[in-house]
């Protein structure tokens, strides 16, 4: 009788160990914990995405590279659109979004976990077609107004660069655009991927061919989840070497690219 309750209870145990191994967690399941894959981005740039509420195909390095990841994880794929990028960074810091394509600074990386650089892009000034300004020096000047987006990296490095200048806050590109159109704006200062975007919405502006430094965009996750580095590192190597990396670049008409 003993012995038989005593073989009841290792089976038991064997049952429930393989119960607890099928449900362990894979770097799937941290990545993507309601299901599907939900992709932090922001509207304007061809970094992020492009034509989202338009009539065409929504585009843009970080929407399509999300669709890709998704597709290989066999996951659903959930845009998550802001207005601005510190909105998206919020959301990855909260863990209400599972994935973003940003520049991979110190400050971010303290709470994001970021894949190895995907793309560099230039940074540079977007001027006003109010303004005569030509070069840097005409921008650190007294009553000179340079605009940046709240949350930027810009925002911490322009006080440096520029002391003598202005600096504005803006709440979006759009509404960078509409400063720099009434010319409360002389300048905008950010990625040229950014101020290229902007400037064919503004008639006679100009984005100086000056470069002020360069962001190094990468795939980050929220650093609570302890993804291994390999999934996405892994994953960016694939769509380098698939040439699909490169489709992805040129149909988001991004400009300003320094070589990786």
């Amino acid at each position: 009788m003993m012995q038989t309750i005593y073989k009841l209870k290792v089976l038991c145990l064997f049952v429930l160990s393989l119960a607890l191994w099928g449900c362990a967690s894979t770097p799937a399941d941290l990545l993507t914990p309601q299901g599907a894959l939900r992709m932090g981005l922001y509207k304007g740039t061809p970094t992020s995405v492009l034509d989202f509420d338009g009539p065409g195909q929504a585009r843009g390095i970080g929407y399509e590279l999300g669709k890709n990841l998704a597709t290989q994880l066999e996951v659903g794929y959930d845009p998550v659109v802001f207005e601005k990028n510190a909105d998206v960074l919020a959301a990855i810091r909260s863990g209400s979004v599972d994935l973003v394509f940003t520049n991979a600074s110190a400050d971010r990386a303290k709470y994001i976990q970021f894949s190895k650089t995907v793309i560099k892009i230039e940074k540079g000034f977007l001027i006003s077609p109010h303004s005569k300004i030509g070069s840097l020096s005409e921008i650190n000047r007294r009553n000179i107004k340079i605009g940046y987006s709240v949350g930027s990296n810009t925002q911490s490095e322009l006080p440096s660069l520029i002391p003598n200048a202005s600096l504005v806050p803006t709440q979006s590109t759009k509404h960078a655009i509409a400063l720099l159109k009434s010319g409360e704006l002389d300048g905008f200062s950010t990625n040229k991927a950014i101020l290229y975007e902007m400037a064919a919405s503004i008639p006679k502006s100009r984005v100086l061919s000056t470069i002020i430094g360069y962001e190094y965009l990468a795939l980050g996750t929220p650093q609570s989840r302890a993804i291994p580095d390999s999934l996405l590192n892994d994953f960016v190597d694939r769509m380098e070497s698939t040439g699909k990396l490169k489709e992805i670049i040129q149909r988001s008409g991004i400009q300003g690219l320094a070589p990786n």
